[in-house]
This record gives C-alpha cells, sequence and structure tokens, in this order.
C-alpha cells in the first residue's frame, strides 16, 4: 500500500531546479516522438511537472494549444482519485508519474476514456532494472549493519505487463520501447542529490520510519562500485509508452478473406 500522506510530503518538498535535467533527458525522448507527428495537438494535458523541456516544447510548437499540468506538488492531484471529463483532450503526456498509481489498470482507463477520438498518449516510466548499482550497493551495506535488507525501492511493472494493459484498455498502435542513460559522478554525495531531487523514495507503508546516520553512507560510499576512472556510474532504465485511441482514419488490420493478394503468389 502507497503511504499517501509521505508521497504527497515528498512531491510537495522544494528541491533545486538545477536538478532536473535527469527528468529533462526523460523529456527529450518524449518530444523526439512527438516532433515525428504531424498533428497540431489543440488540447493538452501534462500528468506529472518534471523538468521545464516538455511545457517549453508545446509552447513553441503547439502555439495556440491550451495546457493543463497535473501534480501533487501543484494542486494535490491523486491520480487514483482523479475525475475525469470524457474526451477532453487530444494529447496527453506523462513523464515518471504513472507508477504513483495503485491501480495502473484503472488509470489507464481514464487515460483512454479522457482522450478525444485519435488523440495520442505517450509517457515515461521506470523499469525494474532502474538504478541497480545504487540498489546493490544499498543491499549490501543493510546486510552489513542490519543483518538484513530494508523495503528501499518501488516496485514497478515489466514490460508484458504494461503492453497488456495498454491492449487491455483499448489503445491502439501500442507501443513500448526501452530508453538507457548512464550517468557518472566523481562524487557519491553529488549522484544522491541528484536522485533525491526526482522524488523517487520509497513510499509505501513499510517504509523504515528513521534517518540514516552519517555512518550509513559512508559504508554506502564503500560498497558502491567505482569504474576504472574511480567514478560512480549510475544507469537509469525507463520506458517510453505510448498508443492511440480509437478512430476511422486509422488504417485497420484486414479480415480473413479481405486480402487483394494471396500468401503463394509472393513465394513463387
Amino acid at each position: 500500500m502507497i503511504n499517501k500522506k509521505y508521497l504527497k510530503n515528498l512531491r510537495s518538498k522544494e528541491i533545486n531546479k538545477k536538478n532536473d535535467f535527469i527528468f529533462d533527458l526523460y523529456n527529450e525522448r518524449i518530444i523526439d516522438s512527438l516532433d515525428l507527428i504531424n498533428i497540431n495537438f489543440k488540447k493538452i494535458l501534462i500528468l506529472g511537472n518534471h523538468g521545464s523541456k516538455i511545457t517549453e516544447f508545446i509552447q513553441k510548437k503547439y502555439k495556440e494549444s491550451s495546457l493543463i499540468i497535473f501534480d501533487l506538488s501543484l494542486n494535490n492531484f491523486d491520480l487514483d482519485h482523479w475525475k475525469i471529463e470524457k474526451e477532453s483532450y487530444d494529447l496527453i503526456i506523462s513523464n515518471f508519474y504513472l507508477f504513483l498509481s495503485e491501480n495502473l489498470n484503472n488509470l489507464f482507463k481514464k487515460i483512454i476514456d479522457s482522450l478525444d477520438s485519435n488523440g495520442f498518449f505517450i509517457a515515461t516510466m521506470p523499469t525494474r532494472e532502474n538504478f541497480n548499482s545504487l540498489k546493490e550497493a544499498m543491499i549490501k551495506t543493510d546486510i552489513n549493519l542490519y543483518g538484513g535488507a530494508y523495503n528501499r525501492f518501488n516496485k514497478f511493472l515489466n514490460l508484458d505487463e504494461i503492453i497488456n494493459l495498454l491492449k487491455k484498455n483499448n489503445f491502439k498502435i501500442p507501443l513500448v520501447n526501452l530508453e538507457n542513460i548512464e550517468l557518472e559522478y566523481k562524487k557519491l554525495k553529488n549522484l544522491l542529490n541528484d536522485l533525491r531531487s526526482m522524488k523517487l523514495s520509497y513510499y509505501n507503508i513499510d517504509k523504515k520510519q528513521k534517518f540514516e546516520s552519517k555512518n550509513y553512507f559512508v559504508k554506502l560510499e564503500k560498497n558502491f562500485k567505482k569504474n576504472i576512472r574511480k567514478n560512480y556510474i549510475i544507469s537509469t532504465n525507463f520506458y517510453i509508452i505510448s498508443g492511440w485511441k480509437d478512430h476511422h482514419s486509422q488504417q485497420k488490420p484486414l479480415r480473413p478473406g479481405q486480402a487483394k493478394n494471396n500468401l503463394k503468389e509472393f513465394l513463387k
């Protein structure tokens, strides 16, 4: 179960905006995809206020569009209590936010219902393999200090689960692409500060209640493997997921017997 009170405090916490650069790397992947679509979206919704690149892109490319942003930190927006307006948007974007829902299947249904005909949905979501080098170091440190590991990492869906949810909720042409970004740091402190700025801390009810002492981070630094340059490497793996709301102009697969050519003609 998600600790909604802790999550709200976490999302509302003021963090230096200079650390938005990781989210902006994810945003760039979304922008690259939108740049290939030759549709003038008019009604745009952003779920999750992360970084500045997306809003800057929208203001430049879709100058006459209306833009709404929902986030816990902005307007106390809770994904699981979202009262939708049906067919209200032709573009819905989300960057590292959807996983905060306790019922992703229900959330996908709300998104498809909120999209207008031929509306487009695109989002980034973390994979289960996100930040593995840090996870390994923290587990080792927990075992050294406590004789076992605390739950410190949020659970995310795998590729098959996401694709199945998109199909179940009638997204057309559903796509899920795996992306990877590697970051290198000279100081572990800088790495941890950047990750804190992403507000991805473990947020479930069984979260460890006490803050770690300085000794914990000293041991964590020793347990974190360095590369040949004696720097800390962290890899962020994430999915870019997308899908369309059904529209008569979209290409439909042919029913059996509708094909104009026989397969045998192409195999001669």
